[in-house]
């Protein structure tokens, strides 16, 4: 069987893909992602044959908008109900499949494939398929409500261009569509899915090196180099000010050297390290600080980890940290709270005191173990292919 990868370039879409291409690689079948060059390099970092599409390079990004203000509140504003700008979001999406939709669809006629695999915001997955006949498997990150919200504005936004290029009716739906979601975390209103299994795969590393915690609690701060190239170290230095002086608590915050630089000095109990494998860099934690990533969170719970969530100025983030804080299994601060230490400080306190939170996450973390692995979809994605 030949299995395309086509995937947004953004590498927490394409993460937790990864298990699911290495156990068709596994299986005995040719799995080929063709994307932009981010996506390739990731590809290849796991390991992963890769082609670069030939298509225009994107329009320079617009420099990032000032983060919002938000009323005075303890909880995020967004949340299941939220809805975005569609005719912003549409208009972004006509642009990006109208880039590239040639080159995907050049490399998929040459390489021929059986079966597309897809996340959900790469809408020239689909219509590849779909204008070559094939089906099209499109597999999810995490809680998430954005892409069920999506799928009608993208049908209509897109069903002129896919028809143009072969995908009669449009953007087709997706023969199977995978959730790594836990159950007990799908927010209400989410498109049901086929279960399969959170496998964490965060990138390429080693062990990471850090100095031995004293006896007490280690906690994991990790927010994702994006977001902080794109929300500034604010966060971040509010959160180290807050463990200055907790009694038997290690932070440990992971941030490459020059965001470290940026950052400056830290309290004795707070270490800074450069960014390694999360799910190896958690090891002997007791929680995680994250910005809302649904990788980053469910790598946590996967080692049945509690977490504050501080969702950044996305409010797809948020649907994490409403999710998680619903289970039980965590806390969530708002924006405008997230710079200010004595909130950081009494939340880290509570996650930390409360052993409520801890046992939900262990729950969790069974939860995840009991769903079918990765391996487990490769006979039903051969089925597909033989139909």
């Amino acid at each position: 069987m030949r299995v395309l990868l086509v995937v947004t370039p953004v590498n927490s879409h394409l993460l937790p893909i990864v298990p699911l291409a290495w156990a068709l690689s596994a299986a005995g079948h040719q799995v080929l992602l063709c994307g932009e060059p981010v996506a390739v390099a990731t590809a290849r970092a796991a390991g992963l044959h890769a082609v670069e599409v030939d298509a225009p390079p994107p329009a320079p990004p617009a420099p990032p908008a000032p983060r919002p203000k938000q009323a005075p509140s303890r909880a995020a504003a967004p949340g299941p109900g939220w809805q975005p700008d569609w005719d912003k979001l549409a208009a972004n999406w006509q642009r990006r499949v109208g880039r590239v939709i040639d080159g995907y669809l050049a490399l998929a006629r040459d390489f021929r494939p059986d079966v597309v695999v897809s996340d959900p915001l790469e809408f020239s997955g689909p219509i590849v398929a779909g204008a070559l006949g094939v089906p099209c498997v499109v597999h999810r990150w995490g809680p998430d409500l954005l892409t069920t919200q999506a799928r009608e504005p993208a049908r209509r936004a897109l069903k002129s261009l896919a028809e143009q290029v072969g995908s009669l009716g449009g953007l087709p739906d997706p023969a199977l569509l995978l959730d790594p979601c836990p159950p007990s975390l799908v927010a209400p209103g989410t498109d049901p899915g086929r279960p399969v299994r959170f496998v964490a795969y965060n990138g390429p590393g080693g062990y990471p090196g850090r100095r031995a915690a004293a006896t007490g609690q280690t906690v994991c701060v990790s927010y994702s180099t994006r977001t902080v190239d794109e929300c500034g170290l604010d966060g971040i230095a509010a959160l180290a000010e807050a463990f200055d002086g907790l009694d038997g608590v290690h932070a440990l915050i992971t941030l490459t050297p020059e965001h470290a630089a940026a950052l400056g000095p830290v309290p004795a109990n707070v270490e800074v390290v450069d960014p390694a494998p999360l799910s190896l860099l958690l090891d002997g934690c007791t929680a995680l600080i994250h910005h809302g990533g649904a990788g980053t969170g469910l790598t946590a719970l996967a080692h049945g980890l509690p977490q504050l969530v501080l969702p950044q100025a996305l409010p797809a983030l948020d649907v994490y940290g409403e999710r998680l804080a619903a289970r039980g299994a965590g806390m969530r601060v708002a924006l405008d709270g997230q710079s200010d230490s004595g909130v950081l400080r009494e939340a880290v306190t509570s996650l930390l005191g409360d052993p409520g939170f801890a046992s939900a996450a262990r729950d969790v973390a069974t939860e995840i173990a009991s769903m079918p692995l990765p391996a487990r979809m490769v006979p039903q994605i051969e089925e597909l292919a033989r139909r």
